[in-house]
């Protein structure tokens, strides 16, 4: 077993995407002189040019695409190996980001491969047109390196189901009331949405108000998502986004099974806010402890909040009187 597993799975997961770009890059430095000066990078469905670029704004965009994909996929990675990992899902997700590292390495690599290759000892890019058969070629290239890449990849560590890490039930009489609440929030998605808030009029008048209303929505969405209030009473589990209470994910007492607590990253989930990955769906504003509700369906729900260990044994409390 290997002693730096973050490293390598990082590697892993990011390496095949300075192979994929590696290509297209030598033919660009072995055929320079024989490419215009104005490449064809965008094709329509019937293989026609709709746009294009300068022959050395492609050529360092694609080194800085192989760079950004292999600096993000293999953090990724390797931030979701090396250490215990909650079950969260019953899908192997690190695992499974390598596969689909390699598939989009394969995809890419042949696509970039004939964009290049289609403008060479051409007289512009108005007389470019990309092979028909590139796209078949590219989806049969991530095929294949998809399947390496699962030969490849390490299975993920074993670890203990979450039923052995249930919290204790709090007692509760019959008929007594009981709830709990605290609220998240997370200030540099807060910050985030304002800059956007912000960002959106000014990039509308000056771009236009399509691309603007674009910034303006999505700032509006990371602002009603950067803070909520979680609820744990007889009905089960709420919570609430912003002030006006909206929008809300509600979890009700019937459909849960058990609640415990672990420290979740939202890395295991693909980033933070509200997000869903195969087998689980959660609220994840930061790293830490997290409220963890299994569902009588087998997925789960998590939500990262102070004081979860209250919450799981409010909700196990109320479990168990029910029963």
């Amino acid at each position: 077993m290997s002693r730096h597993p973050k490293l390598d799975r990082g590697l892993l997961a990011g390496g095949p995407q300075l192979l994929a770009v590696a290509p297209a890059v030598v033919t660009m430095v072995t055929a320079w002189d024989r490419l215009p000066e104005r490449l064809a990078t965008r094709f329509a469905l019937d293989g026609s040019v709709s746009d294009h670029m300068g022959r050395l704004a492609v050529f360092f965009s694609l080194i800085g695409l192989g760079l950004l994909l292999s600096v993000t996929l293999g953090f990724v990675a390797g931030s979701m190996s090396g250490t215990r990992v909650v079950p969260l899902s019953k899908w192997d997700l690190p695992r499974l980001l390598v596969v689909l590292s390699w598939g989009l390495a394969g995809f890419l690599g042949v696509l970039l491969f004939a964009l290049v290759t289609s403008n060479i000892d051409t007289e512009g890019a108005a007389t470019v047109s990309l092979p028909a058969l590139a796209l078949l070629y590219a989806l049969g290239a991530a095929v294949l390196t998809g399947a390496i890449g699962a030969v490849l990849a390490p299975r993920g560590r074993t670890t203990q189901p979450l039923e052995d890490h249930e919290t204790p039930a709090m007692e509760l009489s019959a008929g007594e009331h009981v709830s709990w609440s605290r609220s998240i929030s997370s200030p540099w998605f807060r910050a985030l949405g304002v800059v956007l808030l912000m960002a959106g009029p000014v990039l509308g008048w000056v771009v236009g108000w399509v691309p603007g209303g674009t910034v303006l929505a999505a700032g509006l969405l990371v602002a009603l998502l950067a803070g909520a209030m979680v609820t744990v009473d007889r009905r089960g589990t709420t919570v609430a986004f912003s002030a006006l209470g909206w929008p809300r994910v509600r979890v009700g007492l019937d459909e849960i099974e058990s609640a415990s607590v672990e420290d979740v990253s939202p890395i295991q989930f693909g980033g933070w806010g509200y997000r869903i990955i195969p087998g689980a769906s959660g609220v994840l504003l930061r790293t830490g402890p997290a409220l963890i509700l299994t569902r009588t369906s087998g997925r789960r729900f998590v939500v990262t909040v102070d004081d979860a260990e209250t919450a799981a044994s409010v909700l196990n409390g109320l479990l168990a009187r029910r029963a």
